[in-house]
Parts: structure tokens; sequence; C-alpha cells
């Protein structure tokens, strides 16, 4: 009986075939979502201090933050381009909670979550969410709420326009494109909060979300936590 499983598993790729979102070659019984060779070349960040690294100074003098982390790096040229793009344009909402499982069981051995509060996704405008069919965001925010037991809102923060992409904008033109961007509700019942989102360039779209909620919850410190990091 113990090896039922394993069976119930080939049969259902002998049958319903998976295939890795990367390279598209058919996954083995033990590979889930990745083969091991595209999971292996993924551009893991090493990021060191959770205080002090690239992405926590990213956000330094603009919110109360703890700290962060980005795990993975964005190279057009490797399998973390066409992991985003599978994710956040492929209709693949699969992705996301399997990502967000895999973030967290790698990074709560070494303390990150500690203390946390509350998970808070990046959330979409309703428009594109329709579009799209998921926030990919959320489904990240969905595995490593899974996996951590610390509870997900998605209700604290909204997005009040659709604004158009900050891809290929200059620094300037991305502070501009996300000024009152979001709202947030007051007499958020938690105090620590980790911001979660796919992709972090500059922090224009974070650190606008964390204003916003600071706007009407003075008192609440951030950590930040994203799949990729431009």
């Amino acid at each position: 009986m113990a090896s039922l499983p394993t069976w119930l598993n080939d049969l259902r790729d002998l049958f319903a075939p998976r295939y890795c979102a990367v390279c598209g070659n058919r996954l083995i019984t033990t590979e889930q979502k990745l083969c091991g060779p595209c999971l292996a070349e993924l551009p893991y960040a090493a990021m060191g201090d959770f205080r002090d690294n690239p992405v926590a100074r990213l956000f330094w003098a603009k919110i109360p933050i703890e700290r962060a982390h980005s795990y993975i790096l964005y190279r057009h040229e490797s399998p973390s381009h066409r992991l985003l793009m599978q994710l956040k344009y492929s209709h693949r909402p699969d992705l996301g909670p399997w990502l967000g499982r895999m973030m967290a069981r790698d990074l709560a051995p070494m303390g990150f979550f500690q203390g946390i509060d509350c998970l808070v996704p990046v959330p979409l405008h309703w428009r594109r969410r329709w579009t799209r069919g998921y926030n990919q965001s959320l489904m990240l925010a969905r595995g490593i709420a899974q996996a951590t037991g610390l509870p997900l809102a998605t209700d604290y923060v909204r997005r009040m326009r659709n604004n158009p992409t900050q891809t290929r904008k200059s620094q300037s033109e991305r502070l501009r494109n996300v000024e009152g961007l979001f709202q947030s509700r007051p007499g958020i019942p938690h105090r620590h909060l980790l911001l979660i989102d796919d992709v972090l360039t500059t922090s224009a779209t974070l650190t606008a979300c964390a204003q916003a909620i600071l706007h009407e919850n003075p008192d609440v410190v951030f950590s930040v936590l994203t799949l990729a990091k431009a």
C-alpha cells in the first residue's frame, strides 16, 4: 500500500503527461512544474543579510523596512525569464503557489518569517485581474501561507487605477506612474506586514503600496519578498 501513490503518479504521467514550464521537456514522476536541470539553472539570488542587501537598500528612507529578499534574479537569457512569462502571461496560476511554497521552505530556516504577522500580496486592478484571470502575487502569497501558516490578507490595500506597465519607464516616469495608485483601509489589526510581489525593479510600486498603508496605519512596519529582482 505504501507504494500506491507512486503507482498513481506513474499512471497519471502516462495518460496525462506534464511538461517543464521553462524548457517544455516532459517531467518525470518526481519533478514538479520545472525539470531538474531548469530548476538548477535558475539564477538564485544570494542576498546574505536580509536587513542590508541590494533589495532592502531600495526601501531605505522610504518606508520602515525590517527585512527584504528576492528569490531569483531576472535575466532575459536565463530560465527566470521564461518562468516569469509563464506565470504572468501564459495562464499558469498553478506556478504561483508552488513557487511560494518553495521560497518559504528555503527562507524559513534562515528566520526570514520571524515576527511577521500577515502576508499582503500587491493587488492588481480588477480590470487587469479579470483579463489575466488571477493575480500572480496572490498566487505566490497563497503558497507562502500554506508553507508558513501565516494569515493572508487581500483587503488591506486596493489598486485604484489600471496604470500602464512600468516596463521601459525611467525612474521619474515610474514614480509618476504610481502616484495615488493604492488606497488602504484604516485600522489594520497587524503591525508587521510582508509585502509580496512577483518582480522588483526600482521599488516604486512596492513603495507606493507601503506608503498608502502607512498613510492610514502609521505604526505598521514592512518586510518585502519578491520572486525575482530585475
